[in-house]
């Protein structure tokens, strides 16, 4: 299902304004926090209903399951952002156009996708903001999630503008300001070497040099050419660019863990490097490619944290356990 009927805006307090949209089941967690998006924030303890708290554009929200239908998400709006598109913008943001009755049909008996679309139905495909999309992955170099929430975190703080009343409330800062504050601003953040790439990635979106808009109208192959021209940006970052926010639908990220599932479940020979295991997934999985990479990862990153033992036990799929 796509996200699609949305309940009329609601005054419940102050500047905060609510609506509710129809989702299909959307799984907040795995969505926002499994290392699509970076500035989403869990606002309720683990035993009930997620709560997520963020920013989409100029706008901190707050996104809650309501637990009174599982097709229903409500939308709390924290700032004083235009109502008129914006639960457009939500929609959009959260995967609209992410429809997996077609990925379920094709591909029902393949040995990883099949069961990962089927145990975690409620992972979608985000559409964020190209530039803070491409910021958040040069920052995701040989980093972890935890790590790149907070170096995309102080970014915004720092050269962002205050949006809400919390303390990760702020509108993603623009190219331009990033330009402006230069590499060793950047590094004094706790970017480390990542600054050198990213400083020079805001002066060419800054200047025009690349407009990250317009890759979305441009082939796979021309947006991806054009990302990896950037200092510090190679086919893993681009493809998490054009599989996240610019509409690439065949776009296929190739980190260890997806390594590992292709080689586990398809038969990648291990010394395949990840171009070529990035071509393989392409041709195997098309147009659906990027959100089977997204199922894809959740389910090995949830199976090896199975290996932990613990509570995460009880979030891989049973016969991964």
């Amino acid at each position: 299902m796509t996200l699609a009927e949305r309940g009329d805006l609601k005054v419940v307090g102050g500047d905060v304004r609510s609506f509710t949209l129809q989702t299909g089941g959307l799984d907040l967690e795995s969505t926002l926090d499994g290392g699509q998006a970076f500035r989403w924030w869990r606002a309720s303890a683990e035993d009930e209903p997620s709560v997520y708290d963020g920013v989409i554009g100029s706008a901190a929200v707050r996104i809650r399951e309501t637990g009174a239908s599982p097709d229903d998400i409500e939308v709390m709006i924290r700032s004083n952002a235009a109502a008129g598109d914006f639960q457009d913008t939500v929609a959009d943001y959260l995967g609209r156009g992410t429809d997996l009755s077609e990925l379920r049909a094709r591909f029902v008996a393949d040995p990883c996708i099949g069961p990962a679309v089927t145990g975690f139905s409620g992972l979608r495909l985000l559409r964020q903001d190209p530039w803070e999309c491409l910021v958040s992955f040069i920052c995701s170099s040989t980093s972890n999630i935890p790590r790149i929430k907070l170096n995309v975190g102080s970014v915004a703080s720092e050269l962002g503008t205050r949006v809400g009343p919390g303390d990760a409330d702020f509108a993603f800062p623009t190219a331009e300001a990033v330009a402006a504050a230069g590499e060793q601003f950047l590094r004094d953040l706790g970017l480390g070497f990542r600054a050198k790439y990213l400083a020079p990635a805001a002066e060419a979106v800054a200047s025009g040099d690349l407009d990250l808009f317009a890759l979305r109208e441009a082939s796979f192959e021309d947006a991806r050419a054009s990302l990896v021209q950037l200092n510090g940006v190679g086919e893993k970052v681009a493809d998490c660019v054009l599989a996240f926010s610019l509409d690439k639908p065949e776009a296929f990220p190739v980190d260890r863990h997806i390594r590992r599932a292709l080689e586990r479940w398809y038969g990648l020979p291990e010394k395949t490097n990840n171009s070529k295991a990035s071509d393989f997934a392409r041709e195997r999985f098309g147009r659906f490619g990027a959100v089977a990479q997204q199922y894809m990862f959740h389910r090995e990153r949830l199976a090896q944290r199975a290996n932990w033992g613990g509570d995460h036990v009880a979030h891989a799929l049973p016969e991964d356990r």
